[in-house]
């Protein structure tokens, strides 16, 4: 999301916690991106370790801007199973609820019935893990940067800490770019 306007609420940082989010801004220069960066260090308490700076045929781009792939694909991975499990419980309770207390229909074919809501039931978990998966909310992120240093900018990620404030730090980016923007890691 763009921050466009101060008055902007962060509704990012009151869901999730700070340390999993990255706010992303884009400048003209390195020299702009060294000023910022002393800015930012001097008025909060993010570190060097957690700042990353993207220039034009920087061929680290993606490691800057990702985690480690391997927890990427451990997180979908469990996300796909616990909530393929629950549309796979749900499809059997309401199953179970129909044959019992159900029309006469669905008394009378209970294993047609269990087929009937188990494979939606499964499928729906599965395709809700899916849309988690994507994170379109990531791609703004990755789409800037990338935009930025295909036409020759500097981008300078930050990546939070718990004790550290989103909008505080979103505010003061903000201050000194007019494309500032922020997601979940």
């Amino acid at each position: 999301m763009s921050i466009q306007n101060s008055d902007n609420v962060n509704f990012r940082a009151s869901v999730v916690s700070n340390d999993e989010l990255q706010v992303a801004a884009v400048f003209t220069s390195k020299q702009k991106v060294n000023e910022v960066i002393n800015i930012v260090q001097d008025e909060t308490s993010v570190e060097t370790s957690q700042i990353e700076v993207v220039e034009a045929g920087d061929a680290k781009m993606s490691e800057k801007l990702e985690r480690n792939s391997a927890s990427i694909g451990k997180s979908m991975w469990s996300s796909h199973l616990l909530l393929g499990a629950v549309g796979l419980v749900v499809g059997l309770i309401a199953a179970f609820l129909l044959t019992q207390f159900g029309p006469a229909l669905t008394q009378q074919n209970p294993l047609f019935t269990y087929i009937a809501l188990i494979s939606p039931g499964l499928f729906i978990g599965l395709f809700v893990a899916g849309l988690i998966g994507l994170r379109p909310d990531r791609n703004e992120v990755i789409q800037t940067v990338r935009h930025a240093v295909r036409y020759g900018k500097v981008a300078l990620v930050i990546n939070l800490k718990k004790t550290q404030s989103a909008s505080q730090v979103t505010k003061l980016l903000k201050q000194h770019s007019d494309n500032v923007v922020e997601s979940i890691r």
